[in-house]
């Protein structure tokens, strides 16, 4: 006999995107969400950062990337086509060839289940 799991109620404006545990620590990951958007995930330990999950020099998922250093306190990613860099935190580019900031998205971790809010664009994301 199985026992329902609790999933908490998603915050308002917030989207569920996966549970906790099924995000490897220091490893991107693309999942989607809620009306298809493609979101970036990773983890760090209990902290969850989001980003868009494609990069705006030639399209390609960093949930394919690798997190190559940190800038303050939050993960970089690099795109593993061209070997852009961005911050997790803000977006911005933090290593060419790209040169648009991709977008970011808040974050909250409830119950072990990670919840996604509203894209909000580069310009925004600082």
């Amino acid at each position: 006999m199985s026992v329902p799991v609790h999933e908490p109620e998603a915050p308002v404006g917030f989207v569920r995107a996966l549970r906790l545990a099924e995000l490897e620590d220091g490893l991107p990951q693309g999942v989607v969400i809620d009306g298809g958007e493609r979101v970036c995930l990773v983890r760090r330990g209990e902290a969850v950062w989001a980003v868009h999950d494609s990069c705006p020099h030639r399209g390609f998922a960093l949930g394919g990337g690798d997190i190559v250093g940190d800038e303050a306190g939050a993960p970089i990613i690099e795109c593993p086509w061209h070997g852009a860099r961005f911050s997790c935190a803000s977006g911005a580019v933090l290593h060419g060839p790209c040169t648009d900031a991709i977008a970011t998205y808040p974050v909250r971790v409830l119950d072990g289940v990670v919840f996604v809010g509203a894209r909000r664009p580069p310009e925004e994301a600082a």
